[in-house]
């Protein structure tokens, strides 16, 4: 029966020692990346101020630097795309593109959409990707955004316990809750789920 040597045993470890620790450091997504230089996770970022589309969502608020947020249009009934789970609600036309339409509140929080009013709008955001086919994502809130300038020091990270598939983090803002939404993973579950051209283990 052989025996390893001190040097082998000792070789072996460091090397199990240096995988753990490249596996346990992730990189972190471009939303992420985005998030922390705007100080928009809770921490001071690089900016002194941002101005921020607040929107408004069933229980709590969309809030995303106005830079991603392409316009704002007046609800149409989106066209459905079959064999979709029922928070996404299909797509639309918008300046020639296909624009996928989901309800944000009814994905992070598993429950069925909310009937549609007559004041829901489709904010239509840059999805922060490299993906060819969703550039854009449409997101379905409750009324027409705000315009919001945002001083890190008035944020403060609610964490996100029920780690909620493309939630980047819970906020407080001023004393109202909002929520930040994981751009770059949103895009690779929606073009999953609309066009089954993402593995969904991509989505973590």
């Amino acid at each position: 029966m052989s025996m390893a040597t001190p040097t082998a045993k000792h070789g072996a470890q460091s090397q199990t020692a240096r995988s753990q620790a490249a596996q346990s450091k992730r990189e972190p997504s471009r939303s992420e990346q985005y998030a922390s230089s705007k100080g928009l996770n809770g921490t001071p970022g690089k900016m002194p101020s941002v101005h921020c589309m607040l929107a408004p969502l069933e229980d709590e608020a969309l809030l995303l630097p106005t830079q991603v947020v392409s316009e704002v249009v007046e609800y149409q009934q989106p066209e459905p795309i079959t064999a979709t789970p029922e928070w996404f609600l299909g797509q639309i036309e918008w300046e020639n593109r296909h624009i996928p339409v989901f309800s944000y509140s009814a994905l992070i929080q598993g429950t069925a959409p909310a009937a549609i009013k007559n004041r829901n709008r489709i904010m239509v955001v840059k999805s922060l990707s490299e993906s060819a086919r969703v550039s854009y994502l449409g997101f379905l809130v409750s009324d027409i955004p705000k315009l919001v300038t945002v001083l890190p020091e008035q944020l403060t990270n609610t964490g996100d316990e029920n780690k909620s598939l493309g939630v980047f983090c819970h906020v407080l803002v001023d004393g109202q809750y909002a929520v930040i939404p994981d751009l770059e993973r949103l895009t690779h579950l929606v073009t999953h789920v609309a066009y089954g051209a993402l593995p969904i283990t991509q989505v973590k």
